[in-house]
């Protein structure tokens, strides 16, 4: 029951992350662009989306350690044969980290950049890698580690 639960708040945690990063990206582009001076706005879409960012990891491991998907863990050597099994328990946990890493560093560089120029492009470089880290790892419906676009109950 708890792992269902996890499984569906992460599913609807993505959009969340998905719609905060393109807020993120549409702010630190068009500031970067316009040459605009950093404003709160700026500073809180890197926050809202690297906030959702790490509660969708956190999320994202328990179900990795504690649900089915820990077996994948006890036999590596079938885990990396099975393509589904190897996305869920290396490549997307992966991917996703990194994405992470790359979207804090970000926020982390613009916050300590000495001109709002220099905030717009760190935040914007990072926050673009991020996320097209983030879609690259998503298991879309048309991929073999296929996953609903939405939860069961919601759909």
């Amino acid at each position: 029951m708890a792992y269902v639960f996890l499984l569906n708040t992460h599913n609807i945690l993505r959009w969340l992350v998905i719609l905060s990063s393109l807020w993120a990206l549409y702010r630190v582009w068009s500031g970067l662009v316009s040459r605009s001076e950093w404003a709160k706005q700026d500073r809180m879409s890197g926050v809202i989306f690297t906030s959702l960012l790490n509660l969708q990891l956190v999320i994202g491991l328990l179900l990795l350690f504690t649900g089915p998907m820990k077996a994948a863990f006890s036999n590596m050597s079938a885990t990396m044969k099975d393509p589904v099994m190897r996305f869920f328990a290396v490549e997307h946990p992966f991917m996703m980290i990194l994405a992470v890493i790359v979207a804090q560093a970000g926020f982390s560089l613009s916050k300590r950049a000495g001109t709002d120029r220099a905030k717009f492009l760190r935040a914007a470089i990072c926050y673009t890698v991020a996320t097209i880290l983030i879609f690259a790892s998503i298991p879309w419906p048309f991929m073999k580690a296929a996953r609903p676009l939405l939860p069961s109950f919601l759909g």
